[in-house]
Protein backbone atom coordinates (compact mmCIF):
# COMPACT_ATOMS: atom_id res chain seq x y z
CA UNK A 1 0.00 0.00 0.00
CA UNK A 2 2.80 2.40 0.93
CA UNK A 3 4.57 1.54 -2.32
CA UNK A 4 1.39 2.26 -4.30
CA UNK A 5 1.02 5.63 -2.59
CA UNK A 6 4.61 6.46 -3.39
CA UNK A 7 4.06 5.59 -7.05
CA UNK A 8 0.89 7.70 -7.17
CA UNK A 9 2.69 10.57 -5.50
CA UNK A 10 5.51 10.33 -8.02
CA UNK A 11 3.03 10.34 -10.90
CA UNK A 12 1.29 13.41 -9.46
CA UNK A 13 4.64 15.16 -9.06
CA UNK A 14 5.60 14.33 -12.66
CA UNK A 15 2.23 15.65 -13.88
CA UNK A 16 2.62 18.88 -11.89
CA UNK A 17 6.15 19.39 -13.20
CA UNK A 18 5.03 18.68 -16.78
CA UNK A 19 2.18 21.18 -16.53
CA UNK A 20 4.54 23.71 -14.97
CA UNK A 21 7.03 23.30 -17.82
CA UNK A 22 4.27 23.64 -20.41
CA UNK A 23 2.94 26.71 -18.61
CA UNK A 24 6.39 28.29 -18.64
CA UNK A 25 6.90 27.48 -22.32
CA UNK A 26 3.46 28.82 -23.19
CA UNK A 27 4.15 32.12 -21.47
CA UNK A 28 7.28 32.65 -23.57
CA UNK A 29 6.36 35.19 -26.21
CA UNK A 30 9.48 34.66 -28.28
CA UNK A 31 11.35 37.40 -30.08
CA UNK A 32 9.50 40.45 -31.34
CA UNK A 33 10.77 41.67 -34.71
CA UNK A 34 11.74 45.34 -34.80
CA UNK A 35 9.33 47.97 -36.13
CA UNK A 36 9.32 48.22 -39.90
CA UNK A 37 9.82 52.00 -39.83
CA UNK A 38 10.39 54.80 -37.35
CA UNK A 39 6.74 55.36 -36.53
CA UNK A 40 7.47 58.51 -34.54
CA UNK A 41 9.06 60.27 -37.50
CA UNK A 42 6.93 59.49 -40.53
CA UNK A 43 6.78 61.88 -43.44
CA UNK A 44 3.35 62.98 -44.67
CA UNK A 45 3.41 60.77 -47.78
CA UNK A 46 4.75 57.75 -45.92
CA UNK A 47 2.14 58.19 -43.20
CA UNK A 48 -0.67 58.36 -45.76
CA UNK A 49 0.60 55.25 -47.52
CA UNK A 50 0.76 53.37 -44.23
CA UNK A 51 -2.75 54.47 -43.28
CA UNK A 52 -4.07 53.18 -46.60
CA UNK A 53 -2.22 49.91 -46.10
CA UNK A 54 -3.53 49.69 -42.54
CA UNK A 55 -7.11 50.08 -43.74
CA UNK A 56 -6.48 47.32 -46.29
CA UNK A 57 -5.03 45.05 -43.58
CA UNK A 58 -8.02 45.68 -41.31
CA UNK A 59 -10.36 44.65 -44.12
CA UNK A 60 -8.32 41.72 -45.37
CA UNK A 61 -7.92 40.47 -41.78
CA UNK A 62 -11.66 40.97 -41.20
CA UNK A 63 -11.19 42.68 -37.83
CA UNK A 64 -14.72 44.11 -37.78
CA UNK A 65 -16.43 40.74 -38.22
CA UNK A 66 -15.47 39.78 -34.64
CA UNK A 67 -14.91 43.17 -33.00
CA UNK A 68 -17.99 45.01 -34.23
CA UNK A 69 -20.54 46.36 -31.77
CA UNK A 70 -23.74 44.33 -32.27
CA UNK A 71 -25.73 47.28 -30.92
CA UNK A 72 -24.37 49.55 -33.64
CA UNK A 73 -22.19 52.61 -33.40
CA UNK A 74 -18.78 51.18 -34.23
CA UNK A 75 -17.23 48.34 -36.18
CA UNK A 76 -14.48 48.07 -33.58
CA UNK A 77 -16.10 48.62 -30.16
CA UNK A 78 -16.64 44.92 -29.41
CA UNK A 79 -19.38 42.92 -27.76
CA UNK A 80 -20.16 40.44 -30.55
CA UNK A 81 -20.73 36.93 -29.11
CA UNK A 82 -18.71 34.00 -30.44
CA UNK A 83 -20.16 30.66 -29.37
CA UNK A 84 -17.74 27.79 -28.75
CA UNK A 85 -18.17 24.34 -27.17
CA UNK A 86 -16.50 25.78 -24.06
CA UNK A 87 -18.85 28.74 -23.72
CA UNK A 88 -19.26 32.20 -25.20
CA UNK A 89 -16.50 34.69 -25.90
CA UNK A 90 -17.14 38.34 -26.73
CA UNK A 91 -15.20 40.45 -29.18
CA UNK A 92 -13.21 43.13 -27.41
CA UNK A 93 -13.05 46.88 -27.89
CA UNK A 94 -10.15 47.64 -30.26
CA UNK A 95 -10.84 51.35 -30.67
CA UNK A 96 -8.13 53.72 -29.34
CA UNK A 97 -10.04 54.26 -26.10
CA UNK A 98 -7.47 54.39 -23.30
CA UNK A 99 -10.00 53.18 -20.71
CA UNK A 100 -11.66 50.27 -22.50
CA UNK A 101 -9.83 49.82 -25.80
CA UNK A 102 -6.26 49.65 -27.04
CA UNK A 103 -5.36 53.32 -26.81
CA UNK A 104 -2.34 52.51 -24.64
CA UNK A 105 -0.98 49.86 -27.01
CA UNK A 106 2.36 50.47 -28.68
CA UNK A 107 3.08 49.05 -32.13
CA UNK A 108 5.09 46.29 -30.41
CA UNK A 109 2.10 45.54 -28.17
CA UNK A 110 -0.22 45.13 -31.13
CA UNK A 111 2.20 42.81 -32.92
CA UNK A 112 2.53 40.59 -29.85
CA UNK A 113 -1.25 40.47 -29.37
CA UNK A 114 -1.96 39.67 -33.01
CA UNK A 115 0.93 37.31 -33.80
CA UNK A 116 1.59 35.75 -30.38
CA UNK A 117 -1.72 36.05 -28.54
CA UNK A 118 -0.31 37.98 -25.57
CA UNK A 119 -1.66 41.31 -24.29
CA UNK A 120 0.69 44.06 -23.01
CA UNK A 121 0.24 43.02 -19.36
CA UNK A 122 1.29 39.47 -20.18
CA UNK A 123 -2.31 38.24 -20.17
CA UNK A 124 -2.86 35.40 -22.63
CA UNK A 125 -5.57 35.97 -25.21
CA UNK A 126 -7.97 33.17 -26.03
CA UNK A 127 -7.26 31.73 -29.48
CA UNK A 128 -10.58 33.11 -30.66
CA UNK A 129 -8.13 35.86 -31.55
CA UNK A 130 -6.78 33.88 -34.50
CA UNK A 131 -3.10 34.20 -33.70
CA UNK A 132 -2.55 30.60 -34.88
CA UNK A 133 -3.13 32.13 -38.34
CA UNK A 134 -1.96 35.69 -37.73
CA UNK A 135 1.40 34.38 -36.45
CA UNK A 136 2.71 34.95 -39.99
CA UNK A 137 1.61 38.57 -40.33
CA UNK A 138 4.45 40.81 -41.48
CA UNK A 139 5.70 43.41 -39.06
CA UNK A 140 5.09 46.08 -41.72
CA UNK A 141 1.40 45.13 -41.94
CA UNK A 142 1.06 44.96 -38.16
CA UNK A 143 2.58 48.45 -37.90
CA UNK A 144 0.29 49.79 -40.63
CA UNK A 145 -2.71 48.27 -38.84
CA UNK A 146 -1.61 49.87 -35.54
CA UNK A 147 -1.30 53.28 -37.19
CA UNK A 148 -4.75 52.95 -38.79
CA UNK A 149 -6.42 51.73 -35.58
CA UNK A 150 -4.99 54.65 -33.62
CA UNK A 151 -6.64 57.04 -36.08
CA UNK A 152 -10.13 55.63 -35.53
CA UNK A 153 -12.76 57.14 -33.27
CA UNK A 154 -12.28 56.01 -29.65
CA UNK A 155 -15.39 54.44 -28.11
CA UNK A 156 -15.55 54.19 -24.33
CA UNK A 157 -17.54 50.97 -24.24
CA UNK A 158 -16.58 48.44 -21.53
CA UNK A 159 -15.65 44.95 -22.63
CA UNK A 160 -18.16 42.26 -21.83
CA UNK A 161 -16.80 39.42 -19.64
CA UNK A 162 -16.53 36.05 -21.34
CA UNK A 163 -18.90 33.30 -20.24
CA UNK A 164 -16.84 30.10 -20.29
CA UNK A 165 -17.32 26.90 -18.33
CA UNK A 166 -14.73 25.55 -15.90
CA UNK A 167 -11.80 24.95 -16.42
CA UNK A 168 -11.71 27.00 -19.64
CA UNK A 169 -12.44 30.18 -17.70
CA UNK A 170 -9.00 29.90 -16.05
CA UNK A 171 -7.10 32.17 -18.39
CA UNK A 172 -3.56 31.23 -17.28
CA UNK A 173 -4.32 27.72 -18.55
CA UNK A 174 -4.05 29.09 -22.08
CA UNK A 175 -0.29 29.08 -21.56
CA UNK A 176 -0.41 25.28 -21.55
CA UNK A 177 -2.53 25.31 -24.73
CA UNK A 178 -0.03 27.69 -26.30
CA UNK A 179 2.88 25.41 -25.42
CA UNK A 180 1.16 22.53 -27.17
CA UNK A 181 -0.51 24.19 -30.14
CA UNK A 182 0.58 27.79 -30.74
CA UNK A 183 2.83 28.13 -33.80
CA UNK A 184 5.90 30.29 -33.41
CA UNK A 185 5.47 33.83 -34.71
CA UNK A 186 7.31 33.97 -38.02
CA UNK A 187 6.65 36.87 -40.43
CA UNK A 188 5.43 35.81 -43.85
CA UNK A 189 8.18 35.29 -46.42
CA UNK A 190 6.96 35.39 -50.05
CA UNK A 191 10.23 34.09 -51.47
CA UNK A 192 9.81 30.93 -53.52
CA UNK A 193 6.01 30.86 -53.27
CA UNK A 194 3.97 30.39 -56.43
CA UNK A 195 1.11 32.63 -55.27
CA UNK A 196 2.29 34.59 -52.21
CA UNK A 197 -0.59 37.07 -52.30
CA UNK A 198 -3.21 34.32 -52.34
CA UNK A 199 -1.51 32.37 -49.56
CA UNK A 200 -1.10 35.47 -47.42
CA UNK A 201 -4.74 36.45 -47.86
CA UNK A 202 -6.19 32.96 -47.29
CA UNK A 203 -3.92 31.49 -44.64
CA UNK A 204 -2.71 34.56 -42.75
CA UNK A 205 -4.83 37.72 -42.91
CA UNK A 206 -8.07 36.08 -44.03
CA UNK A 207 -7.53 33.25 -41.48
CA UNK A 208 -9.95 31.10 -43.49
CA UNK A 209 -8.72 27.95 -41.80
CA UNK A 210 -9.99 29.11 -38.42
CA UNK A 211 -13.50 28.17 -39.53
CA UNK A 212 -12.88 25.81 -42.44
CA UNK A 213 -10.28 23.51 -40.85
CA UNK A 214 -11.26 20.64 -38.51
CA UNK A 215 -10.24 20.96 -34.86
CA UNK A 216 -9.02 18.36 -32.40
CA UNK A 217 -10.35 17.63 -28.92
CA UNK A 218 -8.38 20.60 -27.56
CA UNK A 219 -10.05 22.82 -30.17
CA UNK A 220 -6.76 23.38 -31.96
CA UNK A 221 -6.50 23.31 -35.74
CA UNK A 222 -5.56 19.96 -37.27
CA UNK A 223 -3.39 19.28 -40.29
CA UNK A 224 -6.48 18.77 -42.52
CA UNK A 225 -6.18 22.31 -43.80
CA UNK A 226 -9.49 23.74 -45.13
CA UNK A 227 -11.18 20.32 -45.04
CA UNK A 228 -14.41 21.73 -43.52
CA UNK A 229 -15.73 22.03 -39.97
CA UNK A 230 -18.92 22.69 -38.00
CA UNK A 231 -18.50 25.93 -36.08
CA UNK A 232 -21.05 28.15 -34.32
CA UNK A 233 -23.89 25.92 -35.42
CA UNK A 234 -23.10 25.95 -39.15
CA UNK A 235 -20.98 23.89 -41.52
CA UNK A 236 -18.01 25.78 -42.97
CA UNK A 237 -17.45 23.70 -46.11
CA UNK A 238 -14.41 21.95 -47.49
CA UNK A 239 -12.38 24.44 -49.55
CA UNK A 240 -9.79 22.05 -50.94
CA UNK A 241 -9.43 22.00 -54.74
CA UNK A 242 -11.07 18.62 -55.33
CA UNK A 243 -14.06 19.58 -53.17
CA UNK A 244 -14.49 22.90 -54.98
CA UNK A 245 -14.32 21.11 -58.34
CA UNK A 246 -16.82 18.48 -57.22
CA UNK A 247 -19.28 21.17 -56.15
CA UNK A 248 -19.04 22.94 -59.50
CA UNK A 249 -17.06 26.07 -58.67
CA UNK A 250 -15.03 28.07 -61.15
CA UNK A 251 -12.42 30.70 -60.43
CA UNK A 252 -14.71 33.40 -61.81
CA UNK A 253 -17.56 32.27 -59.57
CA UNK A 254 -15.35 32.28 -56.49
CA UNK A 255 -14.36 35.86 -57.27
CA UNK A 256 -18.02 36.84 -57.80
CA UNK A 257 -19.09 35.14 -54.58
CA UNK A 258 -16.45 36.97 -52.53
CA UNK A 259 -17.01 40.28 -54.33
CA UNK A 260 -20.82 40.43 -54.47
CA UNK A 261 -21.96 37.71 -52.10
CA UNK A 262 -23.84 35.88 -54.84
CA UNK A 263 -22.95 33.34 -57.50
CA UNK A 264 -24.63 30.38 -59.25
CA UNK A 265 -23.46 28.26 -56.31
CA UNK A 266 -25.35 30.22 -53.66
CA UNK A 267 -25.54 33.32 -51.48
CA UNK A 268 -23.56 34.42 -48.42
CA UNK A 269 -25.24 33.20 -45.22
CA UNK A 270 -24.47 32.70 -41.54
CA UNK A 271 -21.03 34.01 -40.50
CA UNK A 272 -19.94 34.54 -44.10
CA UNK A 273 -22.32 37.46 -44.56
CA UNK A 274 -20.37 39.71 -42.14
CA UNK A 275 -17.18 38.57 -43.88
CA UNK A 276 -18.64 39.85 -47.14
CA UNK A 277 -19.79 43.13 -45.57
CA UNK A 278 -16.60 43.95 -43.70
CA UNK A 279 -13.91 42.23 -45.73
CA UNK A 280 -14.09 40.50 -49.11
CA UNK A 281 -16.40 43.00 -50.83
CA UNK A 282 -13.75 45.67 -50.20
CA UNK A 283 -10.84 43.74 -51.71
CA UNK A 284 -9.59 44.39 -55.23
CA UNK A 285 -10.20 42.05 -58.14
CA UNK A 286 -6.49 41.19 -58.09
CA UNK A 287 -6.76 40.20 -54.41
CA UNK A 288 -9.84 38.07 -55.03
CA UNK A 289 -8.31 36.42 -58.10
CA UNK A 290 -5.23 35.57 -56.02
CA UNK A 291 -7.50 33.96 -53.41
CA UNK A 292 -9.35 31.95 -56.04
CA UNK A 293 -6.12 30.81 -57.67
CA UNK A 294 -4.64 29.78 -54.33
CA UNK A 295 -7.72 27.76 -53.40
CA UNK A 296 -7.73 26.06 -56.81
CA UNK A 297 -4.02 25.21 -56.42
CA UNK A 298 -3.58 24.43 -60.09
CA UNK A 299 -6.78 22.37 -60.36
CA UNK A 300 -9.01 23.18 -63.30
CA UNK A 301 -12.31 24.11 -61.69
CA UNK A 302 -15.14 23.15 -64.07
CA UNK A 303 -17.83 25.61 -63.04
CA UNK A 304 -21.55 24.92 -62.46
CA UNK A 305 -22.76 21.50 -63.49
CA UNK A 306 -26.51 21.16 -63.65
CA UNK A 307 -27.86 17.76 -62.69
CA UNK A 308 -30.28 16.02 -65.06
CA UNK A 309 -33.91 15.46 -64.00
CA UNK A 310 -34.67 12.36 -62.02
CA UNK A 311 -32.78 10.61 -59.29
CA UNK A 312 -34.90 11.85 -56.39
CA UNK A 313 -36.95 9.16 -54.65
CA UNK A 314 -38.40 11.33 -51.87
CA UNK A 315 -41.90 11.68 -53.37
CA UNK A 316 -43.36 13.50 -50.38
CA UNK A 317 -40.40 15.84 -50.46
CA UNK A 318 -41.09 16.64 -54.11
CA UNK A 319 -44.68 17.54 -53.24
CA UNK A 320 -43.47 19.81 -50.44
CA UNK A 321 -40.97 21.43 -52.78
CA UNK A 322 -43.64 22.24 -55.37
CA UNK A 323 -45.89 23.75 -52.73
CA UNK A 324 -43.32 25.74 -50.76
CA UNK A 325 -40.27 26.38 -52.91
CA UNK A 326 -41.02 26.22 -56.64
CA UNK A 327 -42.76 29.60 -56.69
CA UNK A 328 -39.38 31.30 -56.19
CA UNK A 329 -36.83 28.67 -57.14
CA UNK A 330 -38.70 27.23 -60.12
CA UNK A 331 -40.04 23.76 -60.89
CA UNK A 332 -36.59 22.71 -62.04
CA UNK A 333 -34.58 24.70 -59.53
CA UNK A 334 -33.57 27.38 -62.02
CA UNK A 335 -34.21 30.29 -59.60
CA UNK A 336 -34.72 33.92 -60.59
CA UNK A 337 -31.87 36.32 -61.37
CA UNK A 338 -31.04 38.78 -58.55
CA UNK A 339 -33.99 37.48 -56.56
CA UNK A 340 -33.83 33.82 -55.57
CA UNK A 341 -30.83 31.56 -55.95
CA UNK A 342 -30.86 28.64 -58.40
CA UNK A 343 -30.93 25.23 -56.77
CA UNK A 344 -29.75 23.24 -59.77
CA UNK A 345 -26.22 24.65 -59.30
CA UNK A 346 -26.42 25.48 -55.58
CA UNK A 347 -23.82 23.81 -53.37
CA UNK A 348 -25.67 23.70 -50.04
CA UNK A 349 -27.43 20.43 -50.85
CA UNK A 350 -24.07 18.94 -51.88
CA UNK A 351 -22.45 19.17 -48.46
CA UNK A 352 -21.85 15.90 -46.66
CA UNK A 353 -23.40 17.49 -43.58
CA UNK A 354 -27.07 18.57 -44.05
CA UNK A 355 -26.82 21.07 -41.19
CA UNK A 356 -26.87 24.25 -43.28
CA UNK A 357 -29.70 23.05 -45.51
CA UNK A 358 -31.87 22.18 -42.51
CA UNK A 359 -31.19 25.51 -40.84
CA UNK A 360 -31.87 27.58 -43.96
CA UNK A 361 -35.21 25.86 -44.56
CA UNK A 362 -36.17 26.19 -40.91
CA UNK A 363 -34.93 29.75 -40.30
CA UNK A 364 -35.15 31.32 -43.74
CA UNK A 365 -32.86 34.12 -44.90
CA UNK A 366 -33.72 37.78 -44.29
CA UNK A 367 -33.99 40.26 -47.13
CA UNK A 368 -30.64 41.99 -47.29
CA UNK A 369 -28.30 44.08 -49.35
CA UNK A 370 -25.28 42.06 -50.39
CA UNK A 371 -22.50 44.02 -52.13
CA UNK A 372 -21.84 45.87 -55.37
CA UNK A 373 -25.57 46.58 -55.75
CA UNK A 374 -26.69 42.95 -55.35
CA UNK A 375 -29.74 42.33 -53.19
CA UNK A 376 -31.54 39.20 -52.07
CA UNK A 377 -35.23 38.92 -51.40
CA UNK A 378 -36.30 37.29 -48.15
CA UNK A 379 -36.69 33.53 -47.95
CA UNK A 380 -39.47 32.56 -45.53
CA UNK A 381 -38.76 30.41 -42.48
CA UNK A 382 -40.63 27.12 -42.76
CA UNK A 383 -39.62 25.66 -39.40
CA UNK A 384 -42.93 26.61 -37.82
CA UNK A 385 -45.07 25.03 -40.53
CA UNK A 386 -43.23 21.76 -41.15
CA UNK A 387 -42.94 18.80 -38.84
CA UNK A 388 -39.48 17.31 -38.40
CA UNK A 389 -40.60 14.40 -40.58
CA UNK A 390 -41.68 16.75 -43.36
CA UNK A 391 -38.43 18.69 -43.00
CA UNK A 392 -36.46 15.47 -43.43
CA UNK A 393 -38.47 14.59 -46.55
CA UNK A 394 -37.85 18.00 -48.12
CA UNK A 395 -34.16 17.96 -47.23
CA UNK A 396 -33.77 14.48 -48.70
CA UNK A 397 -35.49 15.53 -51.91
CA UNK A 398 -33.16 18.50 -52.34
CA UNK A 399 -30.06 16.44 -51.55
CA UNK A 400 -31.05 13.67 -53.97
CA UNK A 401 -32.35 15.94 -56.71
CA UNK A 402 -29.60 18.57 -56.82
CA UNK A 403 -26.97 17.54 -54.31
CA UNK A 404 -25.95 14.13 -55.56
CA UNK A 405 -26.36 12.90 -52.01
CA UNK A 406 -28.32 9.96 -50.62
CA UNK A 407 -31.69 10.70 -49.07
CA UNK A 408 -30.64 9.40 -45.67
CA UNK A 409 -31.40 12.36 -43.41
CA UNK A 410 -33.61 11.06 -40.61
CA UNK A 411 -36.27 12.81 -38.56
CA UNK A 412 -33.99 12.41 -35.56
CA UNK A 413 -31.18 14.22 -37.38
CA UNK A 414 -33.48 17.14 -38.12
CA UNK A 415 -34.67 17.26 -34.51
CA UNK A 416 -31.07 17.24 -33.29
CA UNK A 417 -30.11 20.15 -35.55
CA UNK A 418 -33.10 22.27 -34.63
CA UNK A 419 -32.77 21.62 -30.90
CA UNK A 420 -29.03 22.27 -31.04
CA UNK A 421 -29.58 25.56 -32.80
CA UNK A 422 -32.12 26.65 -30.18
CA UNK A 423 -29.49 26.04 -27.50
CA UNK A 424 -27.24 28.61 -29.20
Amino acid sequence: MIRLLRILGLLVLIAVVAVGVLFWIGRDRGATPPASVDLANLGADQRQQMLERGRWVARAADCAACHTDPDGGSDLAGGLPMVTPMGTLYGTNITPSTEHGIGDYSADDLYRAVAQGVAPNGRNLYPAMPYPSYHRITRADSDALWLWLMQQRPVDKPNRPDDLMFPFNIRPGIAVWNALFRPEAEPFDPQGLENPQGEYLVDVLGHCGECHTPRNVAYALTDDHLAGEVIEGAYAPDLRPDALARRGWSGEDLVAFLHRGLSPQGVMTFRMFPVLSHSTSHLSEDDLSAIADYLADGTQLPGPQQRPPGGATAVDGHTLYLGLCAGCHGDNGQGQPHSSVPLDTNTTAMYRDPLNLIRIIAEGIPERDLAQGERMQAMPAFGGMLSDQQMAELVNYLRERWGGRPGDVTTGAVTSVLEGNESH
